[in-house]
Protein backbone atom coordinates (compact mmCIF):
# COMPACT_ATOMS: atom_id res chain seq x y z
CA UNK A 1 0.00 0.00 0.00
CA UNK A 2 1.39 3.41 -0.95
CA UNK A 3 1.67 6.55 1.17
CA UNK A 4 -1.50 8.07 -0.24
CA UNK A 5 -3.58 4.96 0.41
CA UNK A 6 -2.15 4.62 3.91
CA UNK A 7 -2.95 8.28 4.55
CA UNK A 8 -6.54 7.87 3.31
CA UNK A 9 -7.16 4.74 5.39
CA UNK A 10 -5.66 6.34 8.50
CA UNK A 11 -7.66 9.50 7.93
CA UNK A 12 -10.89 7.49 7.83
CA UNK A 13 -9.86 5.51 10.91
CA UNK A 14 -8.83 8.49 13.05
CA UNK A 15 -11.84 10.54 11.90
CA UNK A 16 -14.15 7.72 12.99
CA UNK A 17 -12.26 7.36 16.28
CA UNK A 18 -12.86 11.08 16.86
CA UNK A 19 -16.54 10.49 16.09
CA UNK A 20 -16.51 13.10 13.32
CA UNK A 21 -18.26 13.05 9.98
CA UNK A 22 -16.40 14.05 6.84
CA UNK A 23 -18.36 17.30 6.83
CA UNK A 24 -17.58 18.08 10.47
CA UNK A 25 -13.85 17.53 9.98
CA UNK A 26 -13.86 19.60 6.79
CA UNK A 27 -15.46 22.48 8.64
CA UNK A 28 -13.12 22.13 11.64
CA UNK A 29 -10.12 22.67 9.38
CA UNK A 30 -11.74 25.56 7.52
CA UNK A 31 -12.65 23.89 4.23
CA UNK A 32 -15.92 23.28 2.44
CA UNK A 33 -18.08 20.42 3.65
CA UNK A 34 -16.94 18.00 0.93
CA UNK A 35 -13.18 18.41 1.26
CA UNK A 36 -12.48 15.39 3.49
CA UNK A 37 -14.81 13.29 1.34
CA UNK A 38 -12.72 14.21 -1.69
CA UNK A 39 -9.50 13.21 0.09
CA UNK A 40 -10.92 9.89 1.29
CA UNK A 41 -12.52 8.90 -2.01
CA UNK A 42 -10.32 10.43 -4.72
CA UNK A 43 -6.67 11.14 -5.41
CA UNK A 44 -6.65 14.55 -3.76
CA UNK A 45 -3.72 14.92 -1.38
CA UNK A 46 -3.61 17.80 1.10
CA UNK A 47 -0.79 20.30 1.56
CA UNK A 48 1.46 19.93 4.63
CA UNK A 49 -0.32 22.79 6.43
CA UNK A 50 -3.64 21.05 5.86
CA UNK A 51 -2.25 17.75 7.16
CA UNK A 52 -1.21 19.59 10.32
CA UNK A 53 -4.70 21.09 10.64
CA UNK A 54 -6.32 17.67 10.16
CA UNK A 55 -4.07 16.10 12.79
CA UNK A 56 -4.78 18.94 15.23
CA UNK A 57 -8.52 18.56 14.71
CA UNK A 58 -8.23 14.80 15.28
CA UNK A 59 -5.96 15.36 18.32
CA UNK A 60 -3.23 13.12 16.93
CA UNK A 61 0.32 13.64 15.70
CA UNK A 62 0.55 14.26 11.94
CA UNK A 63 2.83 11.23 11.64
CA UNK A 64 -0.03 8.98 12.77
CA UNK A 65 -1.75 9.68 9.46
CA UNK A 66 1.16 8.01 7.66
CA UNK A 67 1.99 5.05 9.92
CA UNK A 68 1.38 1.71 8.27
CA UNK A 69 0.05 0.27 11.55
CA UNK A 70 -2.12 3.29 12.24
CA UNK A 71 -5.44 1.59 11.77
CA UNK A 72 -6.85 -1.94 11.72
CA UNK A 73 -7.02 -2.13 7.93
CA UNK A 74 -3.29 -1.38 7.72
CA UNK A 75 -2.25 -3.26 10.83
CA UNK A 76 -0.62 -6.63 10.80
CA UNK A 77 -3.42 -9.15 10.96
CA UNK A 78 -3.79 -10.90 14.27
CA UNK A 79 -5.11 -14.37 14.96
CA UNK A 80 -8.73 -13.83 16.02
CA UNK A 81 -9.17 -17.38 17.29
CA UNK A 82 -6.04 -17.11 19.45
CA UNK A 83 -7.21 -13.75 20.80
CA UNK A 84 -10.68 -15.08 21.66
CA UNK A 85 -9.16 -18.22 23.20
CA UNK A 86 -6.83 -16.15 25.41
CA UNK A 87 -9.75 -14.03 26.60
CA UNK A 88 -11.87 -17.13 27.22
CA UNK A 89 -9.06 -18.85 29.12
CA UNK A 90 -8.54 -15.79 31.29
CA UNK A 91 -12.24 -15.53 32.07
CA UNK A 92 -12.45 -19.27 32.80
CA UNK A 93 -9.52 -19.06 35.24
CA UNK A 94 -11.08 -16.12 37.07
CA UNK A 95 -14.50 -17.75 37.20
CA UNK A 96 -13.03 -21.05 38.34
CA UNK A 97 -10.97 -19.36 41.08
CA UNK A 98 -13.98 -17.33 42.18
CA UNK A 99 -16.19 -20.38 42.39
CA UNK A 100 -13.58 -22.34 44.37
CA UNK A 101 -13.22 -19.42 46.80
CA UNK A 102 -17.00 -19.21 47.15
CA UNK A 103 -17.38 -22.92 47.86
CA UNK A 104 -14.43 -22.87 50.30
CA UNK A 105 -15.98 -20.00 52.24
CA UNK A 106 -19.40 -21.70 52.09
CA UNK A 107 -17.92 -24.98 53.45
CA UNK A 108 -16.22 -23.13 56.32
CA UNK A 109 -19.60 -21.71 57.40
CA UNK A 110 -21.08 -25.18 57.74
Amino acid sequence: MGVRETFKENLKYWRNMANLTQEQLSELIGYGSGYISEIESRDIFPKPETIDAIANALKIAPSQLFESQGCPKNAIAFDKEKFVQEISDGLYEKLNAGMLDYFDSFAKKM
